[in-house]
């Protein structure tokens, strides 16, 4: 790894605005899979993507530590509520999911960052080879595709839409919205 587990501590806590134990999970977590995806993916990070199964600290600082980001469509959000991530090349398609199988804090009044950095990984994840269909509407470029929801008029990009009955619909629409218009 380029960076020590400090500075990169420090690269998370600059994004995420505050030390704690998610962020010195995730970093761990982050190194983890980085080292488990070999010194290629380390070197070129465009072959990086990651998928984190919380919207917890330790996702920030996974994001920080990787460098993938939502906008260039390297880091995928799934809402599973569990401390886990899945860090994949996909040049490759070689592919690791990371999960915190045990919670582990320092204890009061010792060192955060010593504690993380000293906790051997095999203590704290547990580390499964897995399959990830990365289909080339989830990857980095330009617009795979679009179509116009048939309900509501919007446009979805990237086979976001869902068909129900023959009609071409957005996700709200086809009732997985998470909002509704007053």
């Amino acid at each position: 790894m380029k960076n020590s587990f400090k500075e990169d501590v420090e690269k998370a806590l600059a994004f995420h605005g505050h030390l704690c134990s998610g962020q010195c999970i995730g970093v761990k977590m982050a190194r983890l899979g980085l080292e488990l995806l070999g010194p290629e993916v380390e070197e070129n990070r465009r072959r990086l993507y990651v998928y984190v199964e919380c919207d917890r600290c330790p996702a920030d600082a996974i994001m920080a530590v990787t460098g993938a980001h939502v906008g260039k469509r390297t880091f995928k959000f799934k809402d599973f509520g569990k401390i886990a991530a899945t860090f994949v090349d996909a040049e490759t398609g070689t592919a690791f999911r990371i999960l915190r199988k045990n919670r582990r804090h320092p204890a009061e009044g010792e060192d955060m960052i010593s504690f993380y950095e000293n906790l051997p990984d095999e203590e704290i994840f547990q580390v499964q080879r897995v399959s990830v269909d990365l289909r080339p509407c989830d990857m980095k470029g330009p617009l795979v595709e679009a179509q116009i929801c048939q309900r509501c008029g919007e446009e979805v990009t990237d086979s976001r839409h869902v068909v129900k009955d023959g009609t071409v619909l957005c996700k709200a629409c086809a009732g997985e919205g998470y909002y509704k218009i007053l």
